[in-house]
């Protein structure tokens, strides 16, 4: 569990992805947890860890504030609502919530497949890499309706807090890629910390299985967040 946790922060760190779609089938396959405690646990821990990425990211001036909380003003709710409706309203949900964490992380390597080879493939040339704009009213817009949709998936999961919402920062917002990371970490602290909340009011953490992933992941998230100013954009 350390070592799981330092790997997935060294990515989490670095790209602001991978705490949910890593760390959530790592739990469910590899240690037998019951889903709906995995999705808990993992919801906990990553609140923690991503504050610590958030603020290292703020102290390196990597991150868009106006953007991350357009966008927490959709999902923020969206995702607590999200905790509810999986412990609450849903059934006998280990019977069927392994299938759509599964179908959810098909469906995020497909979107980054998309993003990779499509979106930002003429990105090899410097002089098209993205760079910082100023936030139009279709963008706030776009931030909102993004933030409400996959705020209610990360309840449901805990899958898409990075992979989702990286993807639209990517493709949708004037953002350099160190912003993008940046941004997205902060935005992933403030839902990541309503659905954590949710999953403590409603859900069933493991706090002994979060405070071991702990131990690896603050410092690899500290780790691969230092190393986000030293890569190329590209």
């Amino acid at each position: 569990l350390v070592a799981a946790g330092l790997g997935v922060g060294l990515l989490v760190g670095l790209t602001g992805m991978g705490a949910g779609s890593l760390m959530t089938p790592i739990l469910i396959t590899v240690f037998g947890i019951p889903a709906s405690t995995a999705v808990g646990t993992d919801l906990v821990y990553a609140a923690i860890t991503k504050a610590f990425g958030a603020a290292r990211h703020h102290q390196l001036k990597n991150v868009n504030r106006e953007l991350a909380l357009w966008i927490a003003t959709g999902s923020v709710p969206a995702a607590f609502a999200g905790t509810f409706m999986l412990y609450h309203v849903f059934g006998n949900i280990n019977s069927w919530l392994p299938d759509v964490i599964g179908f959810t992380l098909v469906a995020v390597g497909i979107a980054v497949a998309i993003r990779t080879f499509v979106t930002i493939r003429g990105l090899w040339d410097a002089s098209k890499l993205p760079t910082d704009g100023p936030l139009t009213t279709r963008h706030k817009t776009y931030a909102v309706i993004i933030g409400v949709v996959f705020g209610f998936i990360l309840g449901l999961t805990s899958v898409g807090s990075g992979v989702f919402f990286g993807m639209t920062l990517v493709t949708l917002f004037p953002l350099s890629a160190r912003k993008v990371v940046g941004t997205d970490l902060l935005h992933a602290f403030l839902v990541t910390m309503a659905a954590g909340l949710g999953t403590v009011l409603f859900g069933v953490p493991n706090y002994g299985y979060v405070g071991t992933i702990l131990i690896g992941s603050i410092p690899g998230i500290l780790i691969g967040s230092h190393f986000t100013a030293r890569a190329p954009d590209r």
